[in-house]
C-alpha cells in the first residue's frame, strides 16, 4: 500500500499494531497532542524542527518503521513513493513496561553518535590553537624589551634613554591587555551541586559554552534517561563501561536527567563532572536537574 505522507504511513503503521494513542505516549514519552499532530503532518505544531526528528524517529522506532529514512524524507531528501527500507521486525510485546521499551531503543543511528565526537574535536582543536598563539606572542615579546635594555645600557645617552623609556611605555599597555585577555578566556565553566533529596539533587552550570554535550559512563548496566521541556531527547540502557554522549539544544535551559541506579553511572558536561552524591551500592533511581547558564559570546 503506497503512502503520500509521513503521518498517513506512521498512523497506519500503529494501527495495523494495534497501539492506541495513549499506549503509544506511554512507550515514547512524547505527549499525546504532539503524536495526534504528527499523525495529521501538522508539524507545525511542534516546538520545531529537532523535536520534529527526534519525534518521528521516536514515533518510527515503536511502531516497527525506519525512523532515519522517514527523517530523510522529511527533510526532502528522499520520497515515500520511491520507498525501499526494509520493514523491521515487529516487537513480540507491546505492554508499555520500562523494559520492553529499553529493549527497543538500543540501536542508535550513526549520525547522532559520530556529531558528539565531531564536535569534542573541534572544541578540543580550538583551544590548543589559541594557546599556541598566546605562547607565540609570549615569545614574541621577549626579545624587543631584552633589545630597548641593552641599547640603553651600551650607549648611555639621555636622548636614547627617552627614546627606550617612551617606546616601553606600549610594551606595558600591551601586557596589561594581554594579561586581561588571557584571564577571560582562561574563564572556565562552572559546576555548582544545590539541594540533595536523596531521590535527586539540583546542580547550576554557569558560563556553558554552546552546544552542551552530555557524556554518560556506564560502571554497571543503568537504564539513563535525558529529558528538555518533558520529552525525552534520550534514553537507552547502556552495559557496563559502555559509553554515550547526547549534545543538547542550544536554546536548552533546564535539563532533567535519570538514572535508573544511582551508583552505575557517572555523567559529564563539556568534559566536566557533574556531581551526582549517589553514595555506594546505591541501585535506587536518582533524578538530576541541570540549570543552564551559557557564556556570553564574544
Amino acid at each position: 500500500m503506497a503512502f503520500e505522507t509521513i503521518g498517513e504511513k506512521l498512523r497506519q503503521a500503529r494501527l495495523n499494531k494495534k497501539i492506541s494513542l495513549d499506549e503509544l505516549q506511554q512507550i515514547t514519552k512524547i505527549q499525546k497532542r504532539y503524536l495526534e499532530s504528527i499523525d495529521q503532518d501538522d508539524f507545525d505544531q511542534l516546538p520545531g524542527k529537532f523535536y520534529v526528528r527526534a519525534f518521528i524517529r521516536q514515533y518510527a522506532e515503536a511502531v516497527g518503521e525506519d525512523g532515519d529514512y522517514l527523517v530523510d524524507v522529511f527533510d526532502g531528501k528522499k520520497s515515500l513513493l520511491e520507498e525501499t527500507v526494509k520493514k523491521r521486525p515487529e516487537p513480540e510485546v507491546v505492554n508499555g513496561s520500562r523494559k520492553a521499551m529499553h529493549q527497543e531503543e538500543k540501536n542508535l543511528s550513526k549520525f547522532w553518535t559520530s556529531l558528539p565526537v565531531l564536535l569534542l574535536g573541534l572544541v578540543a582543536l580550538a583551544i590548543i590553537s589559541i594557546v599556541v598563539y598566546m605562547s607565540w606572542q609570549d615569545r614574541q615579546s621577549d626579545p624587543i624589551i631584552g633589545a630597548d635594555a641593552s641599547s640603553i645600557s651600551v650607549e648611555g645617552s639621555v636622548a636614547q634613554k627617552e627614546t627606550a623609556t617612551t617606546s616601553s611605555e606600549p610594551t606595558a599597555e600591551s601586557t596589561v591587555a594581554s594579561t586581561t585577555q588571557s584571564t577571560e578566556e582562561q574563564k572556565k565553566m562552572a559546576i555548582t551541586a544545590g539541594q540533595d533529596t536523596g531521590a535527586a539533587i539540583a546542580v547550576s552550570i554557569t558560563d556553558a559554552k554552546k552546544p552542551v554535550t552530555l557524556e554518560f559512563t556506564a560502571t554497571n548496566r543503568v537504564w539513563i534517561g535525558v529529558q528538555v521541556d518533558n520529552a525525552y531527547i534520550y534514553q537507552g540502557t547502556l552495559a557496563a563501561n559502555e559509553t554515550q554522549s547526547t549534545p543538547l539544544p542550544e536554546t536548552a535551559t533546564n535539563v532533567t536527567i535519570t538514572l535508573g541506579a544511582a551508583s552505575n553511572a557517572t555523567i559529564k558536561a563539556n568534559g566536566e563532572e557533574i556531581p551526582v552524591n549517589a553514595g555506594e551500592n546505591n541501585l535506587s533511581p536518582k533524578n538530576i536537574t541541570l540549570a543552564l547558564q551559557y557564556a556570553e559570546a564574544e
